[in-house]
């Protein structure tokens, strides 16, 4: 039994448009009891916890009961609230905990949303900018570790092809939110046979494809778990920066995901078939610095410098012809497909290149030594994503 224990607290999301209210206390002698409700900022409302009222609400609420069994507290998530009890198991040390990371987990989720969660515009499990020359996207479900549900998948594929189609977006960020989960694949809550019209997407193009087919490197900032459809998101980008807490590996064979074709295959291109098949068919799970010995990451750095590096390879992409770089992206995806086309990409789509503008300034620049001009670059090919 707890000893008297009192922790209320009101979180503000402006920006999401949302309040949460958290509350967990006991009595002396009696069984510490949680609840939470969310309030709409600008009706004062209680939020309802459904798709229709609020995708992101709801989404959380459902995720964040799965959550606090795993803390020990039996949850039920009601029409407009979650209410529990703790275990008696649970210390008075443990008990105190769990109120402010509760908090924690919430503000992991709502500090990251830059327009009202309430409204029926904007993504709900996303965070999509464009911000000199990057485009950031960050999968917005903490509470699962960044599992992705149909809804994500859509949004994913929607953001990516925004970016395609800039071009002044010269590289793209792909990052899981919190410090827990870079993405655990699909979210295996969820029905497909019973959810599909509130939670499946409607993509017409997936964003595996976006990401192979766009002209930009695509880096892939890991920190933490990068398992599933994860770790295919992680070698899929063109770069992938990992912390040295992740973790990588494949779950499919273990868990009943019948995962084949050229998405598991392609694998053996990055690590070799040895490590390749192991990965896929073992399901065993491995360190930062084992996936950078295999070639499956390729810079591990300490938590706190994930972003200083990103930033280093963002300088990098910045500093080279981004229409050369489509063109190279196009070659080695022919590779991994196998393909051997009549002509190689840069013949195909920049034959001109050597007396463009930008092809006598790169040469210019290395013969003086100096920077190039950023403004005599070509713009990417106009090449159709399908």
């Amino acid at each position: 039994m707890a000893q008297r224990f009192q922790f209320e607290t009101e979180v503000a999301f402006e920006q999401a448009g949302v309040r949460f209210n958290v509350g967990l206390s006991a009595a002396a002698g009696e069984t510490a009891a949680f609840d939470l409700t969310v309030d709409d900022l600008a009706t004062g409302d209680r939020v309802a916890f459904n798709h229709q009222a609020c995708p992101a609400v709801h989404d959380f609420t459902r995720g964040f009961t799965r959550w606090l069994g795993t803390r020990g507290v039996r949850a039920t998530r009601g029409d407009a609230d979650i209410t529990g009890t703790a275990s008696d198991d649970l210390t008075s040390a443990q008990l105190m905990q769990l109120g402010p990371s509760a908090v924690d987990l919430i503000d992991q989720k709502f500090s990251l949303y830059t327009g009202s969660v309430t409204e029926p515009n904007g993504y709900s499990d996303v965070i999509y900018k464009k911000d000199d020359g990057v485009a950031w996207l960050t999968i917005n479900r903490p509470e699962t570790f960044n599992a992705k549900r149909g809804i994500t998948m859509e949004e994913m594929a929607d953001a990516l092809l925004d970016a395609s189609r800039d071009n002044s977006v010269r590289v793209v960020v792909i990052s899981g939110a919190g410090p827990n989960g870079f993405c655990t694949g699909n979210d295996q809550s969820y029905d497909p046979s019973l959810e599909r019209d509130d939670y499946s997407g409607t993509a017409t193009i997936s964003y595996s494809q976006v990401i192979q087919q766009m002209p930009q490197p695509v880096i892939a900032a890991v920190d933490g778990y990068a398992i599933g459809s994860g770790n295919i998101l992680s070698y899929e980008s063109d770069f992938t920066i990992a912390t040295t807490r992740s973790r990588f590996g494949q779950t499919g064979p273990r868990v009943g995901s019948p995962a084949a074709g050229h998405g598991v295959a392609s694998l053996s291109a990055r690590v070799g078939q040895k490590r390749a098949r192991e990965i896929w068919m073992l399901c065993q799970q491995y360190s930062a610095q084992e996936a950078f010995e295999m070639g499956l990451v390729n810079k591990v750095v300490a938590p706190s410098e994930l972003w200083e590096e990103v930033d280093r390879w963002i300088g990098y992409v910045k500093n080279v012809s981004p229409v050369i770089v489509q063109m190279q992206k196009i070659s080695y995806n022919q590779h991994d497909h196998f393909e051997i086309p009549e002509v190689g990409p840069v013949q195909q789509h920049i034959p001109d290149f050597a007396a463009s503008e930008e092809g006598q300034e790169r040469r210019t620049a290395f013969i003086e030594r100096r920077p190039i001009d950023p403004s005599k670059n070509l713009p990417y090919a106009l090449i159709p994503i399908e």
